[in-house]
């Protein structure tokens, strides 16, 4: 956009956000402002505008910050309002993941007390990184959390979608961000103390997870000496793609996070077997039932990767189905 249309863009935002009574109009409870009133009052304040021009702002915005009604007679902000509105959207499910742009003077705060919507009537979320990345860099060097909205949601959280594709949620407790830096789960106060891990698996041996409560790793098979979980996401996500999709009888594989306790975890050297990100702890499979006991809550699947000829079934939100579908 040019000067002008990101001048005007701002403009818009202030007015259909925070402060109508700038130019002396009013929303309704849904957010809608009439569109030849807001024209007319923008040009008696000096930010004469046409229609044409209006309608190109709402379609050719980047982030879609605007929507016109079906019959092109009202505006209104798709989300980030302060002012009092009901956007009158339904809860959807959401992604297992979420992110959300930063930048590291915020860090301490937010980890002390999660995302809070601050004036505004949701925490943002993005559905990919680069979105996440876009909004940090307003602020400067971005930093990206990963929130882990599947668990949220799964414990009573309720998001929602806006019209232009961001999600939205009344807070996220620090227990469901993950700093993307470290992929370390970051922890209330007195929690601390914890390390993430990942691992990637199939489904016969998440059958046998499920059995425990999705609370412990079963027993290694005699021709597997060693246990190895994995350090970071990237890593496990590639083995669960590329190994357990393509080679599992099923073609699935999926990508499972779990907590352990530093303390204990520090017996066993960080092993790297290949590139920076390819890094593994070697757990003997005669001390696995051990390191189970310092597994703190449940094995979460985060990611789930389908070869080609897969029919298994996994329900909404990755909730395991009875039969299994095998």
């Amino acid at each position: 956009m040019s000067k002008k249309d990101v001048s005007q863009s701002k403009f818009l935002s202030l007015v259909l956000r925070h402060q109508p009574e700038t130019i002396g109009i009013s929303l309704d409870p849904n957010g809608w402002a009439d569109v030849e009133e807001l024209l007319e009052a923008m040009a008696r304040h000096g930010r004469r505008m046409s229609r044409e021009d209006l309608e190109c702002l709402v379609r050719e915005s980047d982030k879609q910050r605007f929507a016109l009604s079906e019959d092109g007679k009202r505006i209104r902000a798709n989300q980030g309002h302060s002012v009092e509105v009901d956007l009158a959207l339904a809860p959807q499910p959401p992604p297992e993941i979420l992110c959300h742009g930063t930048v590291d003077r915020f860090l301490d705060s937010i980890l002390a007390t999660g995302l809070r919507k601050g004036d505004r009537h949701h925490v943002h979320l993005s559905a990919d990184v680069e979105t996440a990345q876009k909004v940090g860099q307003r602020r400067g060097k971005p930093v990206i959390l990963e929130v882990l909205s599947g668990d949220m949601h799964r414990n009573g959280h309720s998001f929602f979608l806006s019209d232009n594709g961001v999600w939205l949620v009344d807070h996220v407790p620090t227990q469901f961000i993950v700093n993307k830096e470290t992929t370390t789960v970051q922890r209330p106060s007195g929690q601390q103390g914890l390390t993430t891990l990942f691992r990637p698996t199939g489904l016969n041996e998440l059958k046998l997870i499920h059995e425990s409560g999705m609370k412990a790793w079963p027993s290694r098979l005699p021709e597997q000496p060693i246990f190895y979980p994995v350090m970071n996401r990237e890593y496990a996500q590639q083995i669960a793609r590329d190994w357990n999709a393509r080679s599992e009888p099923n073609q699935i594989g999926f990508v499972l996070r779990f907590d352990v306790e530093t303390a204990y975890m520090a017996k066993f050297p960080v092993q790297k077997v290949g590139g920076k990100q390819h890094l593994e702890l070697w757990v003997p499979a005669e001390e696995l039932e051990e390191f189970n006991r310092h597994i703190v809550g449940q094995l979460t699947i985060v990611d789930v990767y389908r070869g080609p000829e897969c029919t298994v079934d996994l329900g909404d939100n990755l909730q395991i189905p009875k039969s299994w579908l095998v």
